[in-house]
């Protein structure tokens, strides 16, 4: 018998042979997007010791905003060429600790801010949440033209979870640190149609990462 497994990030220690795949010739077949764009419109610097961003002198609504505004422009967009395709925003929450009371408020003022300045809620079927704890609306989410258009999680998704109209990722202050993986931003790097490829569009062609952490 033979087992062939294919990961962006495998285990090195359990195989007979191993076949490496170069990202640029996954980027050439369309599979995956050009690049995640960290902070777009923002300046943003790496001094060695993690990258820097004007970014963490927004709040976390304003920030949302700017999300939010991407994933509307980048819809427009889908639309005018003509793709029924609903690109969606993740969210990630700072992990909840009954010792930081700023972690445990987050997610409620997040889901209240989507919900009376955005008008995105459950009951509307426009918000999902992917948490331990609670799942809601998850459901054909992976569906190109599926209604929701943000998600909230935590880390649940960094690893097994395939939707490839995820487009935008966010984190917030809060977090205090980035618990960053190749996985999680596996998760906004896949094209949504990898058997048409890419769009010959940088901004359908790339994907997108906001934060106003003071450093990643």
């Amino acid at each position: 018998s033979l087992t062939i497994n294919v990961s962006a990030t495998p285990s090195l220690d359990k195989f007979d042979e191993f076949v490496g795949v170069d990202i640029e010739d996954v980027k050439a077949e369309g599979m995956i997007k050009n690049s995640v764009i960290f902070n777009e419109g923002f300046g943003n610097n790496d001094a060695g010791k993690g990258i820097s961003s004007s970014a963490s002198e927004e709040t976390n609504l304003s920030i949302l905003k700017i999300a939010l505004k991407k994933r509307e422009e980048i819809k427009d967009r889908f639309f005018k060429k003509k793709r029924d395709i609903n690109p969606l925003l993740l969210i990630q929450l700072p992990r909840e600790k009954k010792s930081d009371p700023i972690s445990l408020k987050v997610k409620d003022e997040v889901i209240n801010w989507l919900e009376t300045e955005f008008s995105i809620s459950l009951e509307n079927g426009k918000l999902a949440i992917y948490l331990s704890e609670e799942k809601e609306l998850l459901t054909n989410i992976e569906k190109l033209d599926n209604e929701v258009e943000v998600m909230l999680f935590k880390e649940g998704i960094a690893l097994g979870w395939d939707c490839p109209r995820a487009h935008i990722l966010l984190a917030f202050r809060e977090m205090k640190s980035l618990r960053f993986s190749t996985q999680t931003v596996g998760r906004i790097m896949r094209m949504a149609e990898p058997i048409k490829g890419h769009y010959d569009d940088d901004l359908l062609d790339n994907g997108y990462f906001y934060t106003n952490l003071d450093t990643v």
